[in-house]
């Protein structure tokens, strides 16, 4: 079974890999002419109003303190709605809803995040962006007879995605992005939590 600190060095090392990749096909695709029925978002695109609905997979693990690492990563559903404006061509302000979702038996636990969020596009003709964001987590417990319980805390996160244009206001939305939550029970101390989601967003664009 791997270790801690061999899955949290895993997962930082994909992280790296993935947005050198999307920086690098960013770089190559910008200098050459987008096949037919996927076209990347350029400058002259990229204004107004947005919203984007998304699914995807999330990792997550926790560190009760004092520490003793974090644990195991457990991977269950996400969804996800993003809406905002554009200020610039490179850069998208707005607030995210995330939420991993997990069954247990008569219960759902749930992890959710509630953020302000920036999305900076590097390259003005590129779709390739970064992306931070803080604000509030809660981890929750619910139940079928309508009774729940958890805890609120921060939130933040730090991600990378694409934007591939379908058609005139629709765009295909690959993310990754790493969200990290700090809790304090009151009784037992604080704790951490830590969600690594691979996502896939379809992105609407209002604007001409």
């Amino acid at each position: 079974m791997p270790s801690n600190l061999s899955l949290t060095r895993t997962t930082c090392e994909l992280a790296i890999a993935v947005t050198i990749a999307l920086a690098l096909f960013s770089r190559a695709a910008a200098a050459q002419d987008p096949p037919e029925g996927l076209v990347e978002v350029s400058e002259s695109t990229r204004r107004g109003f947005w919203l984007g609905l998304g699914v995807g997979a999330g990792g997550e693990s926790y560190d009760v303190r004092p520490s003793t690492g974090y644990s195991e990563v457990l991977y269950r559903p996400t969804v996800s709605l993003r809406l905002g404006g554009t200020a610039s061509r490179h850069l998208r302000l707005g607030g995210e809803v995330l939420s991993w979702i997990n069954q247990v038996g008569p219960a759902v636990e749930s992890l959710n995040s509630a953020l302000f969020i920036a999305q900076l596009y590097p390259f003005s003709s590129s779709g390739l962006y970064l992306k931070g964001g803080l604000g509030i987590g809660r981890n929750a417990v619910d139940f079928r007879d309508s009774f729940d319980q958890g805890d609120t805390g921060f939130a933040a996160l730090v991600g990378a995605g694409y934007e591939f244009r379908l058609g005139r206001h629709f765009y295909l939305n690959p993310v990754i992005d790493l969200i990290g939550h700090r809790y304090d029970d009151g009784i037992s101390g604080d704790y951490r939590e830590r969600l690594v989601n691979f996502g896939l967003s379809l992105l609407l664009q209002h604007g001409r």
